[in-house]
Formats: structure tokens, C-alpha cells, sequence
């Protein structure tokens, strides 16, 4: 079984909308409504959890029940970071899934995730073990301690940018979790799922990504941008 962890556990500070970011609505639909509707079209998905800010969990199987999300199987409470919450959305699927099952989590603000970045990404995952999109970057970056100088360049040609989704199979990520938060590695606000693999020795495997994906909308001019998008969409009759 693949299953999708929807991460929106967000309080979406940067944006400013006065809600959870999630919810802010995007041509009159609330953003994460567009989100779980890449997972119910997707052949490759079979199920959808939602890890949600606890007051929505309500509103997410709402949305769902008016909106035909039939692949919504699970809401659970997020947690104070990205960390945590990717960490409830795990453990509340002990007792469901199969070891071999494959859970791919994304964001609830990554609403242009491809079916070829989710086939990429189930590939890698069941070759390598996991898979965390990623593209080579397109400009050299500056490293800096002090914010406002550098002495080292990082060069395009040997740097690649993460992305999501990130896929790997249920007991490796359960497995992985446990050992975290029971021995507290990478744990809190900077830690995610890749600084916990790196911690834990494990690699990581790149997927397929594209520049439309790495449009997530985390500050207010990235509203205008996903409009956009979803407007040339519907005017070109795409989904």
C-alpha cells in the first residue's frame, strides 16, 4: 500500500494570513484542498493521512466529504515542528501498515507535485529505500556564519536543492523516528527528515523534482505566484 502524509500542522507565521496557511484559500479554495486532491487522482496512491493544527481536524474531513477526497483514511494532530508532526503522522499508523508498506509525505503548500515526481519517488524509494526529491542548483551560493559575509562558495554543479515528497517504507521510518525521539537526535525546530537520516548514517537518495514544484507558499508573494499557476491552468483546461 502507498499512502500520502499530508503535513499541516503549520501555523503559517510568515505568510500573516491570520490562519494556518494551509487554509488560506487560493481562487475562493482553501490551499489544502488542492493539495489532497493530487493524492485522491494519483493511481499510485491508495490511502491519505492528514497531519493537521488540532482545531482544523474537523474541517479537514469536511473538506473531504464535500470535495470527493475518498483516499482520506486518517487526521491526526500535528505537533510543535515539521519534526514532530512527521513524527505523529508515523505513529499513528502503527497497528495499520504493513512494514513494506511505502508512506510519501509532502506539505499541504506543495500543491504542484507531479504524478512523474510521485512515480520517481516510489521508484527510487523501493531501489535505494528512500527518495527525497531534489534538483542540482541553479546558482552558487554563499556559506555564512555572520549573515552578511562570506569565505566559501558552495558551487552549483556539486550542490542539489531538497525538496519533497520524501518516501521511504513504514518500518524504516518508524524505526527511524523511535530511535529519535527516544534518544533525542535531531530533534526540534531545524531538524526535518533529512537531517535525521544524515544523523542516523543514511544517504540520501535523489528523486525527480521540477521548478513548479519548489513553488510552496510560504510568504505572501507566493499567493500571487500559485494563482497564477492555477489560473493559466484553468484557462488551458489542465489540471
Amino acid at each position: 500500500m502507498n499512502i500520502a502524509v499530508l503535513l499541516a500542522g503549520g501555523v503559517g507565521k510568515r505568510l500573516g494570513a491570520g490562519k494556518p496557511k494551509q487554509f488560506v484559500e487560493l481562487m475562493g479554495r482553501p490551499m489544502i484542498l488542492y493539495a489532497m486532491e493530487i493524492y485522491e487522482r494519483s493511481p499510485l496512491i491508495d490511502a491519505l493521512e492528514v497531519v493537521c493544527v488540532p482545531d482544523y481536524i474537523d474541517y479537514v474531513w469536511e473538506l473531504a466529504r464535500e470535495n470527493g477526497i475518498t483516499k482520506l483514511k486518517w487526521v491526526c494532530a500535528g505537533g510543535a515542528d515539521c519534526q514532530e508532526s512527521t513524527r505523529n503522522g508515523i505513529f499513528n499508523l502503527e497497528g495499520v501498515c504493513a512494514p513494506d508498506d511505502m508512506l510519501t509525505v509532502n506539505m499541504s503548500s506543495s500543491i504542484f507535485v507531479s504524478e512523474e515526481i510521485l512515480e520517481d519517488s516510489f521508484r527510487v524509494a523501493r531501489e535505494r529505500g528512500s527518495a527525497f526529491a531534489c534538483l542540482r542548483c541553479v546558482y552558487n551560493n554563499a556559506e555564512t556564519e555572520d549573515g552578511v559575509s562570506s569565505t566559501k562558495i558552495n558551487f552549483k554543479e556539486s550542490n542539489h536543492t531538497i525538496n519533497m515528497p520524501w518516501t521511504a517504507s513504514f518500518a524504516k521510518l518508524d524505526a527511524m523516528y523511535h530511535k529519535a525521539y527516544e534518544e533525542g537526535i535531531e530533534i526540534g525546530e531545524t531538524a526535518y527528515m533529512p537531517t535525521l537520516f544524515l544523523a542516523l548514517g543514511e544517504p540520501l537518495y535523489f528523486s525527480m523534482d521540477d521548478g513548479l514544484n519548489k513553488i510552496h507558499v510560504q510568504r505572501p508573494a507566493d499567493l500571487y505566484i500559485a494563482e497564477a499557476v492555477l489560473e493559466y491552468r484553468k484557462n488551458h483546461g489542465e489540471a
